[in-house]
C-alpha cells in the first residue's frame, strides 16, 4: 500500500538519520517527477468506507504504545487508515545509529465497534501518529503532538485541549478559481528518546506537484508546548502564493460578528484573532471575521517579520457555554522566525461557512521573492502552542470587540473596544488616554470624537467610536479601521484593525 517516489525503505538499515539525510531524499525527488500516491480505490473497501463514529473505534492500544514499556519520557501511537484518511504513510523509528519501518500490525489495534470484516494487507501503512507525554501527571501519559492528514499537525501544552492546526506547507490557499494544492507529510521518522529527555524529534519527508521538501521537528511539551521547526524545500515548478508556516483555525462566530445562526452559545471559534509583531516594533491584532456567502483576503506587509499568530484570547467559559468542546481551553499559535525572512507578506483568508464543522482561517507569512526552482529554500521557526494572550508582548492588549448598527443611522456603525493590560490597569479612572483612529477606506469619516474612559468595575479601558459612510460617497460595504491608545507621547496599546461592514 506505501508508494510514491522514495524507494528503498522497506529493511532495517545501520546509518544515521539526520536532516541533511531528510533532505537529500527531498532534492532528489524534486529533479524527478511528481508520482501521486496509490490511488484511494487501492484502500480496502471496509476501511474507505468508515464513517467517523466507525473510524473512532479503532484505537491503539495503550499497550502497544512505543518506548513506554522501557520508561522513557514519551511514547509514540500509530494512526490506522480508513474513513478521510486514506493515503497512508511509511513511519520509521531511528536512534543514533540504525532505522528500521514500522510495519502495520492488526495487533496494535482494538477494532470492537468499527465493524470491520475480514483481513487486512501486511503492507497497509498508518495515516499518521501522535506523542504522548506525562504532561499532568507522572504516571499518565497525554496527547502532546499529532500529525495526521496531508501536512497537518497539531499539539497540546498543560490544560489545552485541541483547536486550531499548523501546517507544513500552504499552496495557493483562498483564490477563486484556483484549486488549493495540499503537500502531504509521506514519510516520518520519529526518534527514540534518551531516558531523561525533555524534547522528542521527528522528521518528516513532503511532497505534491509542486514541490518537495524536509522538515525536521524537535517537540518540547509543557505549560506551553514549544516546537523548532526547519524546513528546506525544493520547488517543481511556479506556484501564484506560497504560504509558510501556515496555520489553519475556524471562526464561526463571536462579540465583534452578528449571530444569523440559531445557536444557544454566545460564541464558537477556536481562535478569535491574528496577532502581528513588525520588524519596526509595531503590534497588530486583526480580529476574525466569518461574513456568510462571501470569503475574504487580506495581505499585511510583513517584511523581516518578527512574529505572527492565530490566538484564543478569551479564556472566559461563560463567553461559549460548551463544556464539552472547551473553546476557552483551545490554544493560540505564536509563531516566531529564526534569523530574516526578508520581504514578504502576511496572508490572512477568511472563508465564509455555515457552520463550525471546517476550518475557514487561514493564516501564513509569504516571501516576496519567489523561490528558485530546484534550489534548497530553507526557513526555521519556532511554534509555541500557547493560552498567553499577548506573545508580542504589547503594553496592553484588545481583550475585545464589538460592534453593531441602528435601523435609524444608516450606513453607519457604533464600534466597541476593550484594552487591557499593565501600561493601563494603574491609571487612574480620569487619566487623559486618547483614541488614535484612523480609517483606510475613502468616503468614510468618523462621527464626533471618540469617547475613552475605565470600566467602574476592572482594570480594562473602553474606546467608543462611529463611524459612517459620507453623504454623496461611492457606495461602499465596509471600511478598513485602525485604532490605538495614547497618553501624552507614549503610545499605550497594539494596533486593533479591522474592516467593518457598513
Amino acid at each position: 500500500m506505501i508508494s510514491g517516489p522514495f524507494p528503498g525503505f522497506s529493511q532495517a538499515e545501520r546509518k544515521q538519520i539526520n536532516f541533511a539525510h531528510v533532505e537529500a531524499l527531498a532534492e532528489k525527488a524534486a529533479k524527478s517527477e511528481y508520482a501521486p500516491p496509490a490511488d484511494e480505490s487501492k484502500l480496502p473497501a471496509n476501511l474507505r468506507g468508515l464513517t467517523y463514529d466507525q473510524y473512532r473505534h479503532i484505537r491503539f492500544r495503550p499497550e502497544k504504545e512505543f518506548w513506554r514499556p522501557d520508561g522513557l519520557p514519551f511514547g509514540m501511537a500509530l494512526f490506522h487508515p480508513g474513513y478521510l484518511f486514506k493515503q497512508p504513510v511509511a513511519i520509521h523509528e531511528f536512534t543514533a545509529d540504525y532505522t528500521q519501518p514500522v510495519r502495520f500490525s492488526r495487533d496494535f489495534f482494538d477494532y470492537d465497534g468499527a465493524g470491520i470484516e475480514g483481513t487486512l494487507p501486511a503492507d497497509l501503512g498508518y495515516a499518521g501518529l501522535r506523542f504522548t507525554h506525562p504532561l499532568h501527571r507522572p504516571e499518565v501519559y497525554d496527547e502532546v503532538a499529532v500529525f495526521q492528514g496531508a501536512s497537518y499537525f497539531r499539539m497540546l501544552g498543560l490544560q489545552q485541549a485541541f483547536g486550531l492546526s499548523a501546517r507544513g506547507l500552504a499552496l495557493n490557499a483562498g483564490i477563486d478559481g484556483t484549486p488549493e494544492e495540499f503537500p502531504s507529510f509521506t514519510h516520518f521518522w520519529a526518534g527514540k528518546p534518551q531516558p531523561g529527555a525533555a524534547s522528542v524529534t521527528l522528521f518528516a519527508l513532503l511532497n505534491s506537484p509542486s514541490v518537495s521538501g524536509a522538515y525536521q521537528f524537535v517537540i518540547q511539551p509543557g505549560r506551553q508546548t514549544i516546537a523548532t521547526v526547519d524546513a528546506t524545500l525544493f520547488f517543481r515548478k511556479e506556484v501564484q502564493h506560497i504560504g509558510l508556516a501556515p496555520l489553519t483555525s475556524m471562526f464561526w462566530f463571536g462579540e465583534n460578528t452578528t449571530k444569523p445562526f440559531d445557536d444557544h452559545r454566545p460564541e464558537v471559534h477556536d481562535s478569535d484573532g491574528l496577532a502581528i509583531l513588525n520588524a519596526s516594533g509595531e503590534r497588530l491584532w486583526r480580529p476574525l471575521r466569518n461574513d456568510p456567502g462571501r470569503s475574504r483576503t487580506y495581505t499585511f506587509t510583513a517584511d523581516a517579520v518578527k512574529g505572527f499568530g492565530l490566538l484564543q484570547r478569551d479564556r472566559n467559559p461563560r463567553s461559549y457555554e460548551d463544556f464539552e468542546a472547551r473553546y476557552q481551553d483551545r490554544p493560540g499559535v505564536w509563531i516566531e522566525p529564526k534569523g530574516d525572512w526578508g520581504q514578504g507578506s502576511l496572508r490572512l483568508v477568511e472563508l465564509a461557512t455555515p457552520h463550525e464543522l471546517s476550518d475557514n482561517i487561514v493564516v501564513a507569512w509569504e516571501p516576496a521573492e519567489r523561490p528558485a526552482l530546484g534550489k534548497p529554500y530553507r526557513l526555521s521557526y519556532t511554534q509555541s502552542w500557547t493560552t498567553e494572550p499577548n506573545p508580542a508582548k504589547a503594553a496592553s492588549w484588545v481583550v475585545a470587540t464589538r460592534t453593531g448598527t441602528h435601523e435609524w443611522a444608516p450606513h453607519t456603525r457604533f464600534v466597541v473596544l476593550e484594552f487591557a493590560g499593565p501600561a493601563l490597569q494603574a491609571l487612574p479612572p480620569g487619566a487623559a488616554v486618547e483614541a488614535v483612529i484612523s480609517l483606510g477606506t475613502p468616503g468614510t469619516e468618523l462621527v464626533g470624537p471618540a469617547r475613552v474612559e475605565k470600566y467602574p468595575e476592572g482594570q480594562s479601558w473602553r474606546v467608543a467610536f462611529e463611524i459612517r459612510l459620507k453623504e454623496a460617497a461611492e457606495p461602499t460595504d465596509g471600511a478598513e479601521v485602525r485604532c490605538s491608545l495614547k497618553l501624552g507621547n507614549d503610545y499605550l496599546s497594539e494596533t486593533w484593525t479591522s474592516w467593518l461592514p457598513l
